[in-house]
């Protein structure tokens, strides 16, 4: 658990490092490109005309913003960072990134839709849809993920003891036969 703990923090410290600190140029290609595939798939779900780059207008003076931090980079880095720490082979790694990015980040657009459905309705509820209903289900979406991921590695086969080992193998020995 202390391996894991200290791999994740570490994990996060250079996953944030390289991927969302705003000094990083590949922080910024990579959160431009994600804000901007955010909001092209966003403006599929809504009205023609309520996106343009990266708001969503509401009315002539009232728009969301989709920025850095609302791209879905932030819920998918702590879920990277977790199944690097866990132990599990690289292949089971490597495909739960990939399907992790993908349900993150289509989570994300869904979420985004809501707010802006809740902020439609009423101005107000853009704390409640924003900071309750959107975080709360991408933690939520990353947590299930996170659990996936864990049940369905491959764990690898312990032998308790020599006499489980001597049933398993094929070999046997001999017996003498009486001559």
């Amino acid at each position: 658990m202390k391996k894991f703990l200290l791999t994740y923090w570490l994990g996060i410290i250079v996953l944030f490092a390289l991927f969302y600190w705003e000094e990083s140029p590949l922080s910024l290609f990579i959160n431009d490109f994600q804000t901007n595939i955010t909001s092209l798939l966003t403006s599929c779900s809504l009205s023609e005309g309520m996106v343009l780059g990266n708001k969503i207008y509401i009315t002539d003076n009232y728009a969301l913003v989709i920025e850095h931090a609302c791209n879905g980079m932030i819920p998918f880095l702590f879920f990277l960072a977790s199944i690097v720490a866990f132990p599990a082979d690289n292949r089971h790694k490597l495909k739960w990134a990939i399907m992790g990015y993908l349900i993150i980040s289509s989570v994300n657009i869904f979420r985004i839709w809501l707010i802006t459905q809740f902020v439609i309705t009423e101005k107000t509820n853009f704390t409640l849809a924003h900071d309750y209903l959107g975080n709360t289900l991408l933690i939520f979406a990353g947590l299930l993920l996170f659990f996936l991921f864990i049940k369905t590695r491959k764990k690898p086969q312990k032998v308790s003891n020599h006499k489980e080992l001597y049933q398993a193998s094929e070999i046997r020995p001999q017996t003498a036969q009486a001559l």
